[in-house]
């Protein structure tokens, strides 16, 4: 499924499943997003105090819903699943892949350990137990229906390609001139880059998508940069 997925032109991912459109990472934008066609959706994911992988972009809870500040690591599932972002409760990943058919795929990203060259044990013990899990729920062969999303200083990127995931980097400008591009699957960019990043990013030979695209005109302007995918996070407006 990653490989027909990539191989689109062009190819879309919805950016927190319709996180722009609906609450981040509710069943409602899940849902939307399914409807609107979309086959893989981003998944950002932190691990709580009793184990569960939350599906969730920040470290607290204060952002998402208003008048908390719990810490997910330090957060049992049954708090968490007890509140609300906008209309709709937290999901685990668990959730996630049950709701989804065995062709939508999850573009995986472990907040913890994706952007920086992460040394807390606790942190690198918490990625092990999600490639266990995905080891487990997409029978032995994850690697076919996950992307695994890291950033330029993440180093999970290489640990993921060791169990044969493929593997996309978001990236920003100022990034691109020191990077090897070539470690990677899938080159990410911003929509509005210039021209010359994306001519760099080309030059890679690497399917590349652009981020975060919201309307039919970012879409023109991504698409005529050469990008080959586009992160979406408004299902109604950019969709498949």
């Amino acid at each position: 499924m990653v490989a027909r997925l990539l191989a689109g032109r062009p190819f879309y991912i919805s950016h927190r499943m319709g996180g722009s459109e609906y609450p981040e990472f509710t069943r409602r934008g899940l849902d939307a997003s399914l409807r609107a066609g979309f086959t893989a959706l981003e998944v950002s994911v932190r691990r709580c105090a009793s184990g569960e992988f939350v599906a969730i972009h920040d470290w607290t809870t204060a952002r998402t819903v208003r008048g908390t500040n719990y810490q997910i690591w330090k957060t049992p599932w049954s708090t968490l699943r007890t509140l609300r972002q906008g209309a709709g409760p937290f999901m685990r990943l668990t959730d996630i892949v049950a709701s989804i058919p065995d062709t939508v795929v999850l573009a995986i990203d472990h907040k913890t350990t994706s952007s920086q060259d992460q040394k807390n044990k606790g942190d690198l013990a918490s990625e092990k137990a999600l490639f266990d899990y995905l080891h487990r729920a997409f029978g032995g062969h994850p690697e076919r229906r996950v992307l695994w999303k890291t950033f330029a200083k993440g180093t999970s990127a290489a640990r993921a390609k060791a169990r044969g995931y493929r593997t996309m980097a978001m990236l920003y400008p100022a990034e691109v001139a020191g990077a090897r591009l070539t470690q990677w699957d899938v080159l990410g960019m911003e929509w509005n880059a210039e021209a010359q990043v994306w001519k760099t990013l080309a030059a890679a030979k690497r399917p590349t998508i652009a981020h975060i695209v919201t309307n039919a005109g970012q879409v023109k302007r991504a698409l005529a940069r050469g990008a080959t995918g586009l992160m979406a996070s408004y299902p109604s407006r950019v969709h498949p």
